[in-house]
């Protein structure tokens, strides 16, 4: 029993020593160790803040034709509601009551139209020959100096571009079949003398006939789509138009790229008491492959809001609040002050204290020391067996067996 108490008191007195000789130790003689069982490394990566809505594909607007009663007399449609039309389909007939009016009032809107192409094309033209403005990038070296510069054009101002250039190529070819359904009208009126068919210069489905003859008398579903949904008060505030969009298609899974083309300034109802709701709208890519889309199906748009290109990412495990431990090639571990920018999926980007590819330590902050010498496990599968008994290097495994020994 004496025995007992003498062998705990000797242990007790040999921690209070190590504790005094640690808390005294301002020089540094004492050797410390820190721990470290994890560890990850710093890395490059694109970083990204998305707001996830749901949507649903919807056309992008409805077409109307018309029929004017003073011209003549209405004969019979040749199309029904749910029929599916292409540009330069038979709508209707009708009877002209005055071949010279009807003539003068085609020809009329013939010339109109060509008025609004030789627009249109201009407007291309003046799109096409614009400078996308130029990006300065810096090129820096692994240390972090700059070595060098290059000019890039700038990724949303090209986007932007492209995406005016597809609308008026569509717009193009919008007035393009409604002047090809004029002067077909023309040619039939001057070939029959009063019996005229009026084609369709929209593709898409009839969704409504008018049976009274009232303007609209044919609605025509456009057959492109896009992707609506709706924004409460504060995500309005983050939304902008020509953010860019993923869109997935719930029925079948299928992803696409797009962008948003429009977001309401107005909500669709105010109310005192009630929240404000602001509709959008999303445009798919130009090159997106959509015909097997209809409108009805339903979507999940995930909107990037904020991005950092090729970022300097660490993983959360290594972050404890404002700082992370860097383990340097001395075999030291350091208390790295750091500022930190997007987090996304268990990563965090550093703005500011460190560059990719530095080890940094996970999991222990309790335990580590500013500056300690740090141990870690022998991790087998990291390690290249065929460098370490490479015949060339006559040092290295001499040194592998003192830097053991020395432990």
């Amino acid at each position: 029993m004496k025995r007992r108490r003498v062998i705990m008191s000797c242990i007790v007195l040999f921690i209070a020593v190590n504790v005094v000789l640690i808390a005294f130790d301002k020089d540094g003689k004492v050797d410390r160790k820190s721990y470290v069982k994890d560890w990850s490394e710093t890395f490059k990566a694109d970083m990204f803040v998305k707001m996830d809505k749901d949507g649903v594909l919807a056309s992008v607007k409805e077409n109307n034709v018309y029929f004017d009663k003073e011209l003549g007399t209405f004969q019979e449609f040749l199309v029904e509601e749910g029929t599916q039309v292409n540009v330069g389909d038979e709508l209707f007939t009708y009877r002209a009551n005055n071949y010279y009016e009807t003539r003068q009032n085609l020809e009329s809107e013939q010339e109109q139209i060509n008025g609004e192409l030789d627009a249109i094309e201009m407007a291309i033209s003046t799109m096409s020959t614009f400078q996308v403005p130029q990006i300065n990038l810096h090129i820096n070296d692994d240390e972090g100096k700059q070595i060098g510069e290059t000019t890039l054009p700038s990724v949303e101002s090209e986007y932007m571009k492209k995406q005016y250039l597809a609308e008026k190529e569509k717009e193009l070819a919008q007035k393009t079949a409604q002047l090809e359904s004029v002067q077909s009208q023309l040619t039939e009126l001057e070939a029959s003398g009063e019996i005229i068919t009026v084609k369709s210069a929209y593709a898409g489905k009839v969704s409504m006939l008018s049976q009274m003859l009232s303007d609209p008398i044919i609605t025509i579903q456009d057959a492109q789509l896009h992707a609506i949904g709706e924004l409460a008060e504060e995500e309005r505030l983050k939304i902008e138009q020509g953010m860019a969009v993923e869109i997935t298609v719930k029925e079948n899974q299928t992803f696409f790229q797009g962008s948003i083309n429009k977001v309401d300034e107005l909500p669709k109802e105010v109310e005192i008491n009630g929240p404000s709701v602001y509709p959008f709208n999303v445009t798919f890519s130009p090159d997106s492959e959509i015909e097997n889309l209809l409108p009805g199906f339903h979507t999940n748009l995930a909107i990037t809001i904020k991005k950092s290109l090729d970022a300097t990412v660490a993983m959360e495990e290594a972050l404890f609040g404002n700082h992370l431990w860097t383990m340097t090639d001395e075999g030291k571990l350091h208390k790295q002050e750091v500022e930190t920018g997007i987090k996304m999926n268990n990563k965090s980007e550093i703005t500011k204290g460190v560059k990719p590819g530095e080890l940094v330590a996970e999991a222990s902050n309790d335990q580590f020391r500013s500056e300690a010498t740090f141990i870690t496990p022998l991790k087998l599968e990291h390690i290249q067996w065929n460098k370490i008994f490479d015949s060339k290097d006559k040092n290295r495994i001499e040194n592998i067996v003192t830097g053991i020994l020395s432990r």
